[in-house]
């Protein structure tokens, strides 16, 4: 080879190198990464995913890394059981990344029908070495291999598990979660909810009645190709593949909103009507403010209050986007209200809570130890007794959250009848209770709790 082919070579392998650090990562090394960063650091998944998957140019590879993502997160104490009975070395002692190809990897093999077996391993193993652990992309191969010999066992040595145990491992939940849900509301509904939080969310909208009907609304759903149910509310619309539903027209021209079934039974248990005053205490991003102000036609007052200024801009742009002037949103703690508020007709609470109900929406909220909620109902008590002063006489307060952990529903609103004679029940439900748990299984919405009283002083 002469001095001129060498160079030209040279120059070929430099292009190629080039060429090669360009090129955009694969959809499951984005997916690593995305993984590799909720291991590492405390945060929630649907911004991670949000952060990450717009790099990704191909709808198809975003639905499947979105897939894969969340799969690999709601499944993960059942799939580190699986990599613990084919490894000698403790699961908290493999590397990250190591960890995080064989997740993927069984994710794939137990749970996508479309990916076949050989591309599942073939494709984990070259994941290996993308991330940097080359040695180990044998052992990656090994584990993988011997798990499809097995006939991939969902659940290894299951015939020697406790009931708690087992439901852990097939439920893919934390044992102090599963003893918390089987302790106060028996292991049959225990098992159904946290088996239904495995699958794929349903996609509820809201029509904007000050602009369109539902049955017009649906139509152009229709039309726009998504498939439509209807629900026991008659603006509630439930949406079949609906894709990014943000693209629709009907979505930039304000005739409809994204809430689930739960947030709006919540906002009938206010009652409110045209020409009231309402406060929506806690309401950032503003789903149930939106709610209430259509309620009530576009006429009165909807107050809508959140911590902290960029959350409150979020409202604001979903109520001009909708058309809905009635509502004025504002920086509060609600735990402290500002004086000169002044009072109003109806009040809703929906507090910080430990989110068991959304956990098929949140996955990463399973896996937080239960002794962080010890202190939640505390909190929650203090901004329902804050904000029970602006309550005028007659009126009703709502008091919500997205949870399941009793300690945070009933005990926080029987305490606060307990302590505040002025307040009595208000009827929420057909036969005259004053709060109402919905469950996916019985109610086909997430787990929520909504609670009702009114001043009578």
């Amino acid at each position: 080879m002469n001095a001129n082919q060498s160079k030209q070579q040279s120059n070929t392998q430099a292009k190629a190198t080039r060429g090669a650090r360009k090129e955009k990562p694969s959809a499951r090394l984005v997916v690593a990464y995305a993984l590799l960063q909720m291991m590492r650091q405390s945060a929630y998944s649907n911004l991670v995913a949000e952060s990450r998957f717009d790099t990704l140019d191909s709808p198809r590879d975003r639905a499947f890394a979105s897939t894969l993502f969340y799969g690999v997160l709601e499944r993960q104490i059942t799939l580190r059981r699986i990599v613990a009975s084919y490894c000698r070395k403790p699961v908290d002692k493999l590397d990250p990344e190591v960890l995080c190809a064989l997740e993927m990897g069984l994710y794939q093999l137990l749970f996508l029908d479309s990916v076949p077996e050989r591309a599942a391993v073939n494709e984990s193993v070259l994941l290996t070495r993308k991330l940097g652990k080359q040695s180990a992309s044998g052992f990656v191969n090994g584990v993988l291999r011997a798990f499809i010999r097995d006939g991939k066992p969902l659940c290894p040595g299951a015939e020697k598990l406790s009931p708690l145990e087992r439901l852990s491992a097939e439920a893919s939940a934390p044992e102090e979660l599963c003893r918390l849900l089987m302790e106060q509301y028996g292991e049959k509904t225990a098992r159904q909810f946290l088996l239904d939080s495995l699958e794929p969310a349903p996609v509820f909208v809201r029509a904007n009645t000050t602009r369109v009907t539902p049955e017009k609304l649906r139509s152009e759903l229709e039309q726009a190709g998504t498939g439509v149910e209807e629900t026991v509310l008659p603006a509630c619309l439930r949406l079949e593949k609906p894709g990014d539903v943000t693209a629709y027209a009907a979505f930039g021209e304000g005739r409809f909103h994204v809430q689930d079934l739960s947030s709006q039974l919540c906002c009938q248990a206010l009652d409110v009507r045209p020409g009231m005053r309402v406060l929506d205490a806690c309401s950032a991003p503003g789903g149930k403010t939106f709610t209430l102000a259509e309620q009530m036609e576009n006429q009165g007052e909807v107050v809508a209050c959140d911590l902290y200024p960029v959350r409150v801009g979020l409202i604001q742009s979903g109520a001009e986007r909708l058309g809905l002037s009635i509502v004025h949103p504002r920086v509060m703690d609600a735990s402290a209200p500002d004086e000169g508020i002044g009072t109003f007709d109806r009040v809703l609470c929906d507090v910080p809570c430990s989110g068991l109900g959304i956990i098929r929406r949140k996955p990463e909220l399973k896996y937080k130890p239960v002794a962080e909620f010890e202190g939640l109902p505390g909190v929650q008590y203090g901004i329902l007794t804050a904000c029970a002063r602006l309550v005028k006489p007659g009126g009703v307060l709502v008091y919500s959250t997205c949870t399941l952990n009793r300690k945070e529903n009933e005990e926080v609103i029987r305490r606060f009848l307990g302590e505040h004679p002025e307040f009595e029940p208000y009827a929420v439900t057909k036969d005259g209770g004053f709060f109402r748990t919905l469950l996916p299984e019985t109610d086909g919405s997430d787990g929520f709790f909504f609670s009702a009283v009114r001043r009578i002083s």
